[in-house]
This record gives C-alpha cells, structure tokens and sequence, in this order.
C-alpha cells in the first residue's frame, strides 16, 4: 500500500511538472506571437506617419519647420522620437519653443512659439531683428522692416548673425542693456540707441534731443537725472543732455 501511494505521488509530481512546462511554453508562444505582431504592426503602413502639420507660425514658413524636424513621411508613429524633433525645431533661431504631439495615429502636429522682435539693430547696410532675450532672430531689408518692431541700435560694424546672441559685439550688448534697463516712458521716448563702442552709447529721444549715456550701469540715477535736467528746462531748446556722470549732468545748449 505504501509503494502504490508513492508511486501515485511520483505520477502526480510528473504531472504537475509537464502541466507547467506546458503553461510555460504557451506563455512563451504567446509572448512570441505579440511581439511579431507588434514588429509586423511597426514596420507596416497602417502606422506610417502621412502628415506633419505646423501652428503658430507667422514668420516662419511651415516647410523650415517640418525640415527641421526631419520626421520622415512613412516612419512609424511608434519610433518617431518626438522630443528630439522638438529639440531640432527650437534649434531655428525664431523658435522660442516648440511642442510636438500627435493629432492622430498617423499625424503629427508641431505648435511653435515665436521669438517676438523688439529691437531693431543697424550696421553697414544690414538690418536684423533682436527679441527681448538679445537673440538676433531674422535678417531684412529696409523695405521690409516693420517700424513697430520698436526702436533702433545703430553700431559702427555689421551686426552679429541671426541666430547669434548680443553679447557677440559689445557695442550692442550695452545698448540692449539700457534698454531693458530703462523705465516704461523713458524707454518710449528713445527712438534711436546710436552705440559706437561698449562705452559710447547715445540715446535720441523723439524731441530730438540727444542723451549721452555711456556704460549701461547707475541706469536708475542716469534716469532720474535725465528726468530732473528736462523738468528743468522745460520748454528751452536744448542739444544734448550727458548723464554719464549722473550726479553731475551736463546741458549742451544749440
């Protein structure tokens, strides 16, 4: 009786055994079945991207864009890399950002935000446009230049390229330092930041008068020096007003 349990218990073991290799091999098979279909679905057109659609762009054209992106048509929407693409599209010097999603299993759709000009800058016969971060963003003609893009720096030498940042040349980069330093209405009143050197700044204001400002440092005592000496004057012609010494200004009369 003793023998005859055991030998039960041996078959049953067996059993068990050959049931779960069985199981194992099943899962097996199914795991192997999914990932060829998902293979197969990766690389068949049914998920082929077709389209990649552009917003926000007004400046820009949609093509640059896509180009930049380089999401080729037919890619796979599974293995399209989305946030390089992205990376790719904010690398365009009139990109702020960018975003990239799908609009549908087989579309693409890239939002960018971008760069807003500020600032006009001018140097042997180039113009180009800087936003408000010093990124010099787009190149233009004179015909082309849009006079609300605000005022101008005009710099003895050519400015840096688009897509270069102000700190390239000195000159610039203290011009475009004032003007972010300077207040709300004074800042409306230049029209023109004539820098011929890191140290040699001058602002023309709409009245005409010119303001020799130097280095842009002490801004706040160079402003309320500017807005003391033209309380004072009032209504007198005068030439120019140099603050580059705010505590002691000077009035240059015609």
């Amino acid at each position: 009786m003793i023998d005859e349990r055991i030998a039960e218990r041996r078959a049953a073991v067996r059993d068990d055994r050959r049931r779960s290799r069985l199981r194992r091999t099943l899962w097996a098979a199914v795991l192997l079945a999914v990932v060829a279909g998902l293979l197969a679905l990766e690389r068949s057109a049914l998920v082929g991207l077709e389209e990649v659609t552009v917003g926000g762009v007004e400046r820009l054209d949609p093509d640059e864009v896509r180009t930049a992106a380089d999401l080729e048509l037919g890619t796979s929407t599974l293995r399209l890399g989305l946030r390089e693409a992205t990376e790719r599209v904010e690398d365009l010097p009139l990109v702020e950002r960018a975003e990239g999603r799908r609009s549908d299993p087989l579309t693409v759709h890239l939002e960018v935000v971008e760069r807003t000009p500020v600032l006009t800058v001018r140097g042997e016969d180039v113009v180009r446009y800087i936003d408000r971060e010093g990124v010099v963003i787009d190149e233009v003609t004179e015909e082309e230049r849009d006079t609300s893009t605000g005022p101008e720096i005009v710099l003895g030498s050519e400015p840096p390229a688009v897509g270069e940042r102000v700190a390239e040349e000195p000159a610039l980069a203290n011009a475009h330092a004032a003007w972010q330093g300077l207040s709300g209405p004074l800042r409306a009143e230049v029209v023109r930041y004539r820098a011929a050197g890191p140290d040699e700044l001058t602002l023309e204001l709409a009245s005409g008068i010119e303001v020799r400002f130097g280095r842009a440092e002490r801004i706040e005592e160079k402003v309320r020096a500017l807005g003391a000496v033209l309380e004072d004057v009032g209504d007198t012609p005068i030439e120019a007003i140099d603050v580059r010494a705010p505590r002691a200004p000077v009035v240059v009369a015609p």
